[in-house]
């Protein structure tokens, strides 16, 4: 049986929640590219029902609002995240990547800017269990 050392175990754990990260921004960027669409269809049955439909219209635009949110607050995590990982894609100061995330964090929450902090607070904590995880000692 191969011994995988704690460094390659984490590693792994840390390159798996970057990967979930990236398939995150990359379906919101379909599902804000998807509102962009049904925003374009709501505003021709408005403009069809002699400009009744404007529930419709704030409806897909504030939920168009959120999605946008999330993934700049998304992209704001991968891009902290990205300045920790070397040329062989490896993750370097495992320390130091959260605290950024969590200086990232803080920073958006004095600038009261709630829902990207939260958003932030959660891919902090999912890559601080990776880091922190305890291996399967089981055998």
């Amino acid at each position: 049986m191969a011994i995988i050392s704690k460094n390659m175990e984490t590693q792994e754990k840390i390159i798996s929640t970057f990967e979930e990260l990236q398939t995150a921004i990359h379906d919101l960027k379909n599902q804000i590219v998807e509102f962009e669409l049904l925003f374009n269809q709501a505003c021709n049955r408005h403009i069809a029902s002699n400009f009744q439909k404007e529930w419709l219209l704030d409806r897909i635009s504030s939920r168009h609002d959120i999605i946008s949110l999330r993934h700049d607050a998304m992209q704001l995590v991968r891009e902290t995240v990205s300045a920790f990982r070397d040329f062989d894609g490896y993750f370097l100061d495992l320390q130091q990547l959260l605290q950024s995330l969590e200086l990232l964090m803080l920073n958006h929450a004095d600038e009261e800017e709630y829902e990207i902090a939260a958003v932030i607070k959660k891919w902090h904590e999912k890559f601080a269990s990776a880091i922190y995880f305890v291996g399967d000692l089981a055998y």
